[in-house]
């Protein structure tokens, strides 16, 4: 096997936002928001908050590239401007002080859940893959000028789960408004913390997390075919990911074992992934579900006590 099949791809999803900023209005559901400048993480903010991620990664000489860049996303109700972080690394690389490092990160920043994904090559295979859809347009074009392909991914028919969130892919100009493309991963276990249809779907049996998971590569497989028949776009593909979704429930857990992880664990000879990542957490589909269910029903009970206090009361008094 060569160097080049060796190096493993490796992406973030972590934001500093805790609030709802000006772009919200984009949606136009109607919750309250601040303005720009208190709200996204840019400049020196974004440096400082991002600056024990590159200490990590510059210390670990397996690193082979590292790109970083603030990236509009949306999740549900929310446009985010997130940490847009990938890194591409040797065998012998520390994924687990990289996803360390981020929940660290997340935690500090009180962020309901953040995720840190590797790119699965062609026959490797997880208990804990999930699909994901990437689209490169030929040019870069400012984020108003994507709304006809991000309308026909959103309503796009057939099986599978809406898409509620993506990612932009910045150009080489490094502008937050002009973008390369648009990255989607899907997380159902973020979503379900406000999607109630697919809460019950993923409730109903043991066997609904496999279904939902396959439906959904199929709805991005059959996506793909129809975008690349638009002429903007330059290509568009099906990718899973071996994943770590963490919630703020479990931070201190998790991140307690993944630091106790010393340099990079071989992967066990009897998996179909040639490196060890989310089975350093132990995770499989159905045990990921299972627990966030169980936390979502605790959230709620917590919140119908709390339901005297104002929903934004805490962000807005930040």
């Amino acid at each position: 096997m060569s160097m080049v099949d060796q190096t493993d791809h490796y992406f973030v999803g972590l934001t500093q936002q805790s609030c709802v900023g000006g772009l919200a209005r984009l949606r136009g559901h109607g919750v309250p928001t601040l303005p720009a400048s208190r709200v996204y993480p840019v400049g020196a903010r974004f440096d400082e908050f991002v600056q024990p991620l590159l200490r990590l990664l510059n210390g670990d000489d397996h690193v082979r590239e590292i790109i970083l860049r603030p990236v509009l996303g949306r999740y549900g109700v929310s446009q985010e401007l997130s940490v847009g972080l990938e890194v591409k690394a040797a065998e012998g690389f520390n994924a687990a002080a990289l996803a360390a490092g981020v929940f660290k990160l997340a935690q500090a920043a009180s962020q309901t859940d953040a995720f840190v994904g590797r790119v699965l090559s062609p026959g490797e295979w997880t208990d804990n893959a999930r699909p994901g859809l990437t689209v490169l347009f030929k040019e870069p074009r400012r984020i108003g000028g994507t709304a006809d392909v991000v309308r026909q991914i959103v309503e796009f028919p057939g099986d599978g789960w809406p898409i509620d969130g993506f990612t932009t892919i910045p150009s080489v100009e490094r502008r937050i408004g002009v973008v390369q493309g648009l990255r989607y991963l899907f997380l159902p276990e973020i979503s379900v913390r406000w999607d109630r249809p697919l809460r019950e779907r993923l409730s109903a049996n043991d066997e609904a997390i496999d279904v939902i998971l396959l439906d959904q590569a199929t709805r991005i497989g059959r996506m793909c075919k129809v975008l690349l028949q638009d002429p903007s776009i330059e290509a568009a593909w099906l990718t899973w990911f071996d994943v770590m979704v963490v919630g703020i429930e479990d931070y201190h857990e998790v991140i307690a074992v993944l630091t106790a992880e010393q340099g990079a664990r071989a992967a066990d000879p009897g998996s179909m992934a040639r490196k060890a990542f989310s089975s350093i957490l132990r995770l499989t589909s159905l045990g990921v579900f299972q627990k966030r269910l169980t936390h979502i029903g605790f959230e709620r009970a917590q919140r119908e006590r709390a339901a005297s206090t104002p929903a934004m009361a805490a962000c807005l008094a930040r």
